[in-house]
């Protein structure tokens, strides 16, 4: 699907082509990642390997993740959009052909009936939570429509909470959310993605409208979050088997939000050095938490429900992902809308002239919306950090050989 889609969007000949052409390769990412994860689980029972293919799978997550402004960037400025769209062609061939030649088979042995209610009701809730935050600081947050969506969005939600009790097969079946340990690490995995997806949004509007980086050079100067991620993973596997998950998980949002304060306690035309900051300090601490974070939703269910604790796992971190593009983007917005020039008088190395004095007031109204956004996604790290720190266990447990133990009230969906 991806290819496909990515095929469709290279001979697009209109913005609603591309736009269909994004939903569509989004969708057949949505059915690749939990497949991923679900597999790990499979080809590594034992609880030390799978350990350290869960490190190494968020680090070339992560990496890949980084690896699309850059390549991207490139592309765009030396050769047009298409050539983002057709680069992922020869990427899918050849991730079909390893696939057919590697990967095994699994399935769970009595799949019971789809919660096609349940997905539905995922998809409106969150479709209406993340368009009303975003359209907030347009509209205005006492609109009709915005109030419209908050509402339609509870509804969802608590038809969701009902509903998933009832199912016989629920997309989020309820005894899992009974282990406080895969709680506390879901928890914190979507407080994580919150902050991070939210931030490189920020850190790349900082990049272009600040320092007036182009496409291609904000990717390079993206970097360094690359090398953090793998000295953090690096640390991961060192940590987490001797001193458990809890330790690596709490440590590893106190650093992701301790790099926020580089970002919130930056001035005006203060240069790339907070964004390097921000990256080398929240990069490390964010896959330091992460891995162990993953591993214990994973080690929370059976190996035949592999691949709901996965699609679970993967829910939650574009759910954080998209709510931290969201809200932390609201807030920057929230300082643009406003009327006039900001609070305060402006930096005493404001240039003479009229559209100097214009450029930077709208530098430092940026910059506020930056703190703003900052200093939320701060609140947001110190929150998945106490969570990690109040119900992730203290020292690392064993685990069954032929696969994670059960979560209370799972076995009659493996009987």
């Amino acid at each position: 699907m991806c290819g496909t889609a990515s095929a469709g969007g290279g001979l697009a000949s209109g913005t609603g082509q591309v736009v269909v052409a994004r939903l569509a390769m989004s969708c057949g990412a949505a059915l690749l990642m939990p497949s991923t994860f679900s597999l790990i689980t499979v080809v590594f029972p034992d609880p030390s390997p799978r350990r350290r293919a869960v490190a190494v799978w968020t680090f070339v997550a992560g990496l890949g993740a980084l690896a699309g402004p850059v390549i991207g960037g490139l592309l765009v400025e030396h050769y047009g959009w298409r050539a983002g769209f057709w680069i992922n062609v020869p990427v899918v061939v050849v991730a079909l052909v390893a696939t057919g030649r590697w990967v095994p088979e699994s399935r769970h042995p009595r799949p019971g009936p789809p919660d096609r209610a349940g997905m539905g009701a995922v998809t409106c809730g969150l479709g209406a939570l993340v368009w009303s935050i975003i359209q907030g600081p347009v509209r205005g947050w006492t609109d009709p429509a915005i109030g419209a969506g908050f509402t339609l969005a509870a509804l969802a939600f608590d038809f969701l909470l009902r509903w998933e009790k009832r199912h016989p097969a629920p997309l989020l079946p309820p005894p899992l959310f009974a282990d406080r340990r895969f709680t506390a690490a879901v928890a914190a995995l979507a407080w994580m993605f919150f902050a991070l997806f939210g931030s490189l949004f920020l850190l790349t509007l900082y990049l272009q409208t600040q320092l007036h980086h182009t496409p291609a050079q904000t990717g390079l100067r993206l970097l360094p979050l690359a090398a953090a991620l793998g000295a953090g993973a690096g640390a991961s596997l060192l940590i987490a088997p001797r001193w458990g998950d809890r330790l690596p998980v709490a440590t590893g949002m106190v650093l992701v939000a301790s790099g926020f304060g580089f970002l919130a306690l930056a001035p005006p035309a203060s240069g790339y050095g907070p964004a390097l900051g921000y990256q080398l300090v929240a990069g490390f601490g964010a896959v330091l938490a992460a891995a162990p974070a993953t591993e214990a939703v994973l080690g929370a269910v059976p190996g035949e429900r592999a691949g709901t604790g996965a699609a679970i796992n993967d829910l939650v971190c574009e759910v954080g992902g998209a709510l931290g593009i969201a809200i932390l983007g609201s807030l920057l917005a929230a300082h643009h809308t406003q009327a006039g020039t900001p609070q305060g008088p402006l930096p005493p190395s404001t240039p003479a002239g009229p559209s100097a004095a214009l450029t930077d007031a709208s530098s430092v109204t940026f910059m506020y919306g930056l703190h703003a956004a900052s200093w939320a996604a701060a609140a947001a790290a110190l929150s998945a950090a106490l969570i990690a720190a109040l119900w992730l266990p203290r020292h690392a447990g064993p685990t069954h050989p032929a696969g994670p133990a059960r979560a209370p009230g799972l076995e009659s969906e493996t009987r």
